[in-house]
């Protein structure tokens, strides 16, 4: 084992943030999954494209400054408003919905759909975009070109109106390809590209706050104050060493599972079967569970907190090491009288009678409010920035952390070894077979 204290701090701290980065990115990736927000985040950009945003001039008054003040609230609240529920595929400031309808109502594209909750397929190619939006708009005269039919179309279907801003682009993509049919399909498909650039953006915005909320859940579940981790580290030369054991052997079995997580960034692939794609994620959480599990055992870092407690009416004697003894008084036949309670070093003595019911009693188990417990010893003033910095360090994602741990562990490997060092869990790894089926995209 190498000497270098820091560096075996800094490896061990690293492997930290990298389990939970990676146990974040699978839970928001089944849940992305299951509730379809890759589809979702598609219909939504369909919307743009195919509705016309909504004008609030109308709300303009006999006085032109007060009209001009309510169309701003209005605008300002429906943008608000949208940035909640567009990641749910919703959108309240867009009108003029028909088109969207037949749009979806495509054969080529109601065969798409994945099955999620949201009943909207979650990758369509620019080629099937610009057939269904063309036979959506084309009208049904036979005797007509297909350019033909679309002019007509455009003027007769009554799928926008008149004012449409998204009826004029569409004709004036038609002037530009010089009624062409080839070169309007181009353009359409052009237009629908740089559009699903700009949704990857959007969702990628969208997962980056789900993967921040993730992060806070995981942070005070298991109790991964960052300050502490350094602390214990840094004083515990056993548990250092094992940690630095952990971080090498999981950068070595799990470059596949970095590899699938990377492609999570994407937001589109192949449809497969939704259970399938569930399973493989399901495997990879377990598989995680346990390193996080062999982690928190090095580290101690577990809460120590009972979901119920006995009290005694008697102070003990002797206790554990690890524990202490707390005394709080208990209100019985108008007199006071003391119980105390046996536990773990690590509590809050004011937090944790906060954490019990008003009424105690010593004869019966006492029920202990864990989640007011945990949430407010982690925002606390002497743990909160521990927490936060773990939220930051998760939002940065798992292969940011696996790429800086596999240019730790070899600037470890370079430098001389003792080979007195404390041997470490095995980490498991992920299956090839495994990690091939989660690159697929569903849902």
């Amino acid at each position: 084992m190498t000497g270098n204290v820091g560096l075996n701090v800094v490896i061990g701290l690293v492997f930290v943030y990298l389990l939970y980065s990676l146990y974040a990115t699978i839970i928001l990736e089944i849940f992305s999954s299951s509730f379809g927000l890759r589809a979702r985040n598609l219909s939504y950009a369909i919307k743009r494209m195919l509705m016309d945003e909504r004008k609030y001039d109308k709300y303009y008054l006999s006085n032109p400054l007060i009209g001009k003040i309510i169309e701003r609230l209005f605008r300002w609240l429906s943008e608000l408003v949208g940035t909640f529920i567009q990641p749910v595929g919703m959108a309240i400031n867009l009108k003029n919905k028909k088109l969207y309808k037949v749009f979806f109502d495509q054969p080529s594209i109601r065969t798409l759909c994945s099955g999620s909750l949201s009943n909207t397929p979650s990758y369509v190619a620019a080629e099937s975009f610009s057939k269904a939006l063309i036979d959506s708009i084309r009208d049904d005269d036979p005797d007509l070109s297909v350019i033909a039919s679309v002019h007509v179309g455009l003027e007769n279907k009554e799928l926008l109106p008149d004012d449409s801003e998204t009826k004029r682009l569409i004709q004036s993509l038609l002037r530009d390809a010089n009624n062409d049919l080839v070169k309007f399909q181009l353009l359409l498909e052009r237009w629908y590209n740089d559009t699903m650039e700009r949704s990857k953006g959007w969702f990628k915005r969208t997962t980056q706050i789900m993967l921040a909320a993730i992060g806070f859940t995981l942070a005070i579940a298991f109790n991964v104050d960052s300050i502490a981790i350094i602390k214990r580290l840094s004083n515990d030369k056993e548990a250092r060493e094992q940690m630095v054991n952990l971080a090498t052997q999981f950068n070595d079995k799990n470059a596949g599972t970095i590899e699938v997580v990377k492609a999570l960034k994407d937001t589109t692939g192949a449809v497969v079967d939704l259970n399938t794609r569930l399973t493989s994620l399901d495997t990879i959480r377990k598989s995680l569970e346990t390193d996080i599990n062999n982690s928190r055992n090095i580290l101690a870092s577990d809460w120590h907190l009972p979901n119920s407690i006995r009290a005694n009416s008697k102070e003990q004697s002797t206790i554990h090491a690890d524990s202490i003894q707390l005394t709080y008084a208990m209100t019985k036949d108008n007199s006071k009288d003391n119980i105390f309670f046996v536990v773990h070093k690590s509590i809050d003595p004011r937090l944790f009678r906060e954490s019990l019911p008003d009424k105690l009693n010593a004869q019966d188990p006492i029920k202990v409010n864990t989640a007011y417990y945990k949430f407010w010893y982690a925002t606390s003033w002497d743990h909160i920035w521990g927490y936060l910095l773990t939220v930051l360090a998760i939002s940065l994602g798992a292969p940011f952390w696996f790429d800086l741990l596999n240019k730790l562990v070899k600037l470890r490997t370079s430098q001389p070894t003792d080979t007195t060092s404390g041997q470490g869990n095995i980490s498991s790894s992920v299956s090839p077979a495994v990690a091939k089926a989660t690159l697929n995209r569903a849902g």
